[in-house]
C-alpha cells in the first residue's frame, strides 16, 4: 500500500498553502502524483477518504488532498459525506446553514445541486458541504438521488474527493463505496491500531471496495 507522511494535527487545520513547510506540501504532491498515475492507467477520479476511528484528520487529508490536485489544472469538487460530524464547512468558514448535499437529496431536484456548490476563491476547489444533519445519514446517502448527484458530479468534475466517517464506526463510508473508484484509509500514529486499522480493511474488502493506499497522517520522519 502506498504511503505519505505528513506532520499535521488533528486539533488543527493545516493546508498546503504558501507557508506550508517543504516535506509537508511535497507528501501531498507525491500522493497526487501516484493518483494521477491512478487515474491514467485506469478509472480512479471518484476518491473516498476515510479512517478507522475519530482523530485521524481524514478531513484534514481530504481537503488537502483536493487542494494539491487542483494546483496541477483539475477540477476538483469535495463532498462532505460525514453527515455526522461534518467539518469541512468549518474549515472553509462556510456558513453551516448553507444549502448542502443532504439538503439536494431531500429536494430531489438535481437542478439544485448548482445552486449549493460553493467555489473557494484561494485554492479553486468547489466543496459541496453536508448540509442539514438528518437523522437517518446511511438511509439518505443510499437513496437512489444521491447515486444521481455523484453521476452529475463526476461528468462535471475531473476528480470527486468524498470526506466520510470513519469507517469501523458507522456504515456511511461502506455505503459510498460503491459510488467511488477508490479508497484511502487515513491512519495516525497514537491513535490508530494495529487491530482497527485492519478491521477497517476487513470492512472495506466485505463491500468489495478498491483500497488505494494508506496515508499516514501526523507523522515526523523521513
Amino acid at each position: 500500500m502506498s504511503k505519505a507522511s505528513k506532520n499535521t494535527s488533528h486539533r488543527k487545520l493545516y493546508t498546503v498553502g504558501s507557508d506550508a513547510p517543504f516535506q509537508y506540501v511535497e507528501a501531498y504532491k507525491s500522493l497526487r502524483t501516484n493518483l494521477e498515475f491512478l487515474s491514467t492507467s485506469g478509472n480512479c477520479k471518484t476518491i473516498l477518504i476515510t479512517s478507522s476511528v475519530p482523530e485521524e484528520g481524514k478531513s484534514n487529508v481530504a481537503l488537502n488532498l483536493a487542494m494539491t490536485l487542483t494546483a496541477s489544472g483539475n477540477r476538483v469538487v469535495l463532498v462532505d459525506c460525514d453527515l455526522r460530524k461534518a467539518t469541512i464547512s468549518r474549515y472553509l468558514r462556510i456558513p453551516r446553514n448553507h444549502t448542502g448535499l443532504t439538503n439536494v437529496i431531500t429536494s430531489k431536484d438535481e437542478g439544485a445541486l448548482a445552486a449549493a456548490l460553493v467555489r473557494v476563491k484561494d485554492s479553486g476547489i468547489t466543496v459541496l458541504t453536508a448540509g442539514t444533519i438528518p437523522p437517518n445519514p446511511t438511509e439518505l446517502l443510499s437513496t437512489p438521488m444521491t447515486e444521481k448527484i455523484f453521476a452529475s458530479l463526476q461528468k462535471a468534475f475531473d476528480y470527486v474527493i468524498i470526506d466520510t466517517p470513519p469507517v469501523s464506526v458507522v456504515t456511511d463510508a461502506a455505503v459510498l463505496c460503491g459510488i467511488a473508484d477508490g479508497v484511502l484509509l487515513v491512519v495516525r500514529p497514537g491513535v490508530t491500531t494495529i487491530q482497527s486499522a485492519q478491521l477497517s480493511k476487513k470492512n472495506l474488502e466485505a463491500v468489495n471496495a478498491h483500497i488505494l493506499g494508506v496515508v499516514m497522517n501526523g507523522y515526523n520522519g523521513t
